[in-house]
């Protein structure tokens, strides 16, 4: 399955965050979204037809707004691209990025790993010879986020936070925090 947002749960609660998801989504204005449970407790992943950068922002807002409706579902990722988990993969995904991280002034790369043997340096030592732009790890005006999970990886370029809950609601959020 291929999906375009990533969710983080408390672990045990899989099925309240799926349905509390479906319900955001279904408000959005998408009724058949794919939500499904990973092998890693407390993660799901989700393919929607809407913009996965936008569901973050809405998400944003109703967190502000109503709080009360995100009970389960505690950080959402978005996804741009979905490779399988080897290093010739994510290098010639982000090489198809290209043109998107060049608007960027500064960046970082940020490595989330869950069930790989892929290690982190060993993918942004991959990743490195790709670019020629400043590197920033304290206040990069993007981050190019990759994220295994098992035997597949998301990639995103994030020019604003992920949704977390948590750093919505104390007003803490930074790009850098994933």
């Amino acid at each position: 399955m291929s999906f375009n947002l990533l969710i983080s749960c408390p672990r045990g609660k899989e099925s309240m965050a799926r349905s509390e998801l479906a319900y955001f989504l279904s408000d959005l204005g998408d009724s058949g979204p794919r939500i499904s449970k990973t092998k890693f407790s407390g993660l799901l992943e989700a393919s929607t037809s809407l913009d996965p950068f936008i569901v973050i922002d809405k998400a944003r807002e109703e967190a502000l707004e109503n709080p009360w409706n995100f009970r389960y579902v505690t950080k959402i990722i978005p996804i741009e691209k979905v490779v399988h988990a080897s290093l010739d993969e994510i290098v010639k995904a982000v090489k198809e990025m290209e043109n998107e991280l060049s608007n960027c002034e500064s960046f970082r790369v940020t490595v989330v790993r869950r069930g790989s043997s892929l290690e982190g340096d060993e993918i942004i030592n991959g990743l490195a010879s790709l670019f020629s732009k400043r590197v920033s790890l304290e206040n990069p005006s993007c981050v190019l986020l990759i994220e295994v999970v098992g035997e597949l990886t998301g990639i995103a370029i994030l020019r604003k936070p992920v949704f977390s809950l948590q750093r919505t609601i104390n007003g803490t959020e930074r790009i850098t925090k994933v």
